[in-house]
């Protein structure tokens, strides 16, 4: 007779999103049918998580097979916990960092500008200098301090706060960092040790990123030990702070 295709439903649930494909043909096609995919297997269609065979005359039968997908219609497919086969855990975390080292920073969020005796007026780049470097003449007239007891005394008396900072007390600010750390199972301690050799502090890439775009990758941890039923290679890798990705000339 051949097998043909029936119908096909789709509904979404709280569990996602199901797909009903309903085959007919006669009893041995419908039960090769039903054999060709194993409950929880995946197709493109889905995890497999019902397959039935029923009869609707003397000659039909049906394969009503269930397929599921998460609700973004994506496989919910598991790591694979086979030999050597790699999976992978994702951490994001806050990095503090200098606030100088920020691309935008401007010196007026965290120093004082303080002014010596007799000066009052507050020069046009206090809002725009980027750094606490003055020129000879402006030197003479201002300087950028952490504190009002860095405060200098001259000839004429102690300088005097001109300006204060636009963002008092704050001196860090948070970097978002990700981490990826994969694990694979071995049988040996060297087929283990193989996964993790000449990796640490090298510039490489997971076996999976979790499509995470920009910069590139470091390996900063590795190791391996021994469970007691097999031996685990972990290797930690850590996304560069930018998209300029990790130092060339310090990581190879």
């Amino acid at each position: 007779m051949g097998v043909k295709f029936q119908s096909r439903v789709q509904e979404s649930t709280t569990d996602g999103i199901t797909t009903t494909i309903v085959w007919s043909g006669t009893v041995e096609e419908m039960l090769q049918k039903q054999n060709e995919v194993l409950i929880n297997g995946y197709t493109d269609n889905g995890q497999l998580k019902s397959s039935r065979v029923t009869q609707v005359s003397p000659k039909i039968w049906n394969c009503e097979q269930k397929f599921l997908l998460a609700a973004d219609g994506e496989l919910s497919e598991p790591p694979d916990t086979s030999y050597g086969k790699k999976s992978a855990q994702l951490k994001g975390s806050m990095l503090s960092m200098p606030l100088e080292t920020l691309k935008d920073y401007l010196a007026c969020w965290n120093y004082y500008l303080a002014a010596a005796p007799g000066v009052s007026d507050v020069p046009k780049w206090w809002e725009t200098a980027k750094d606490t470097v003055l020129g000879l003449k402006d030197s003479q007239s201002y300087v950028w301090i952490k504190t009002p007891g860095e405060l200098p005394t001259g000839p004429k008396g102690r300088w005097r706060i001109l300006k204060n900072p636009t963002k008092p007390g704050v001196e860090t600010y948070d970097l978002a960092t990700y981490s990826v750390t994969e694990s694979a199972r071995f049988r040996s301690a060297s087929a283990a040790g193989k996964m993790v050799a000449n990796t640490l502090n090298k510039i490489g890439r997971p076996s999976n990123d979790f499509n995470i775009k920009g910069g590139d990758w470091k390996c900063d941890d590795a190791s391996v030990s021994y469970t007691g039923s097999y031996w685990l290679a972990t290797l930690t890798w850590t996304l560069s702070g930018d998209a300029k990705g990790w130092d060339k000339e310090l990581y190879k």
